[in-house]
Formats: structure tokens, sequence, C-alpha cells
């Protein structure tokens, strides 16, 4: 099966170190150590990630969105100039729009995140319904007229074969009130997310944008998940929530800043100094899911100087609030 990028290596590149044609200064987080990556690594790309394919198994849809942004909006990116303070092209306005709607909605944190918020909906609604063993009404007759898939299905399908009702219902019972079963959308339900991006992208389009500049002696860093969001609130703290700052390395020098709120179809500059492009770059690793690139060693090493690797939270998590009969699932 073909793999599925969730970084691009073209953007990536412009992170080399130099003097390479393409490798990369990298601090693995579960490690806590620094490793040299090259930006074709499976750190940024997921074997069978996305799989939305043909019945002939020769086409894959995700990959192949994925690729015509990719494509225009690195080529985009690129026109930024800082120094002219000009305004984008539509054309490329609406290229870097999807860049940033697809960047943020295809890395393996947003795919955890959208697995956890499924997980607490539906567990949530089955405990209510099933909270006592003989509200099961799961019967074995039915479950034993199951194909299984795979072998874990056969495997399960034995042992529920010398099991009793009353036992079946007493398991089922068990495995939706602890934390043993979790629930999440298929592979192909997560490449239908991608399907969403020009929705996302259109409204992008129509926000205010700020490019962040870095002054010559320092450059913003990026990681395996690099556009990423910072709310004032602890509620609607996604891409498009009101409350939220999107924030995306675009470029060693540039960074996006997009604020939703705000619609006004103008890009706007701002300079920044050594100490504001390092608080970003902080939020930056705060924010990567598994791995976090700068441009050179001696910036990586004070970047991560001190962070607590160990207790690093991947992805965020969801809460469940009750209002009456108003149930707010977030994630926070």
């Amino acid at each position: 099966m073909a793999k599925h990028h969730t970084v691009q290596d073209k953007y990536l590149k412009q992170w080399h170190i130099p003097g390479t044609q393409n490798h990369l200064n990298v601090f693995i987080i579960p490690e806590g150590k620094c490793h040299i990556a090259n930006t074709k690594s499976p750190l940024f790309w997921r074997k069978d990630f996305n799989v939305l394919e043909d019945e002939k198994e020769k086409s894959y849809l995700p990959e192949e969105i994925t690729s015509v942004i990719d494509t225009k909006g690195i080529e985009a990116i690129r026109k930024i100039d800082f120094t002219k303070q000009e305004q984008l092209s539509g054309i490329d306005r609406s290229c870097i729009a999807f860049y940033v709607a697809l960047q943020y909605t295809r890395t393996p944190q947003h795919r955890e995140e959208a697995n956890k918020m499924i997980g607490a909906t539906i567990k949530y609604f089955m405990r209510k319904d099933l909270y006592s063993p003989d509200k099961v009404k799961m019967s074995k007759k039915d479950i034993l007229e199951h194909e299984p898939n795979n072998k874990y299905e056969k495997e399960a399908l034995e042992k529920i074969r010398v099991m009793s009702q009353e036992e079946i219902n007493t398991q089922l019972f068990e495995a939706i009130h602890g934390d043993s079963v979790k629930v999440g959308l298929t592979r192909t339900g997560h490449s239908k997310g991608i399907l969403k991006v020009p929705r996302h992208a259109n409204k992008i389009f129509e926000m205010q944008w700020l490019f962040l500049i870095a002054p010559k002696d320092t450059s913003f860093a990026t990681s395996d998940s690099p556009c990423f969001t910072v709310s004032r609130s602890k509620i609607m703290n996604g891409l498009l929530s009101p409350h939220s700052t999107v924030s995306f390395p675009l470029r060693p020098d540039v960074c996006i800043c997009i604020k939703p709120g705000m619609k006004s179809q103008t890009e706007h500059f701002m300079n920044l100094d050594k100490k504001q492009v390092r608080d970003i770059n902080s939020l930056i690793l705060t924010h990567s899911y598994e791995c976090f690139v700068a441009k050179d060693k001696p910036q990586l090493d004070k970047l991560i100087k001190g962070f607590d690797y160990k207790n690093h939270r991947k992805s965020r998590d969801v809460t469940i609030s009750e209002f009456g009969d108003y149930t707010l699932f977030n994630a926070e």
C-alpha cells in the first residue's frame, strides 16, 4: 500500500542543514534526543495513513488531493516577499489558504483528537443507555452470524461460542464501562475529513492574515504538526473558532498568524525581534506531536533545554460537562 505524507517534504526541505540536500536537525520528543533525519523520513508520513482507494487499489484519492495542494501551496509560499510587503494575488492567497487547511487536517495529532472526540461521545451515550448488564440486547445468535474480517475477530467469535448469554452481556457491559475498548473513526472515515479542506480553505481565504517576519540572525522552527491553534478560551478552540489564533511557520523566515474573527482578505506584515521568535518557537515545540525541527543545531539545543519531554502531551484531551439535559464535549 502507498505511504501518505503528513508533512510535505518540500516544505521541510526549507529547514535543511546548511551544506546538505535534505537533512534536518530533529528533536524526537518521546526519546528526548536529537537526531539527523531525512525530509522523506517516516516521521513525516504514515503508511496507509489515508485510504480512500478504488476497487482495484490503484488510486488514493487523499494523496492525489494533497499532491495538488502541496505543489501549488509551496509555490505560493515561496512568493511571499516581506521586503516589498505587497498583497498576494488571489490565486496565491487561495493556494496558501488550502495549504493551511490541509496541513491542520492531515496530521496524526488531528487524527488522534478526532478519535478521542468520537470515542468519548459514543461511549458516553452507550453507558447512559446500557447502565446495567440486563440492558445489553446483543444476542449470542446475532453475534455468531457475523463473518470475521481478521484473525482477531475469528478468535473473539470462538470465545463467544462457548459463553452463555449472561456471560456475554456481562463482558459487553464491562467493556463499555471500562477503558479497554477504544472507539474511533476508520481509516476511510479519517480520509473523508480531507474532503472538508475546500470548505475550511474558503473561510481562511476571507480572513485577515499577519505574516510574522524573523530577523536574519534567527529563524522559526517547525514540527510534525506545524499548523496549530492557540485559544484564549477553553471551548471552541479549533481551526475556525473565533476564539483561536492559527499559527503556521510557512518558512524559516515567515510565520503566518490568522485570527478567524477578523475578516478582510488582506495580508499584513510584522517584524519580530529575537525574543519574540523564540517565544513562538516555544509554542511550536509545545504543539508538536512527536518531533520538532530547527534550522541549526545550536538553536535547537537552546529551544529544547529544560523541555519536559516525558510529560509532553501529543494531543488535546476531551472533557465532558453536563448542563441539565445538555452535554458538552470539548477538546482542551
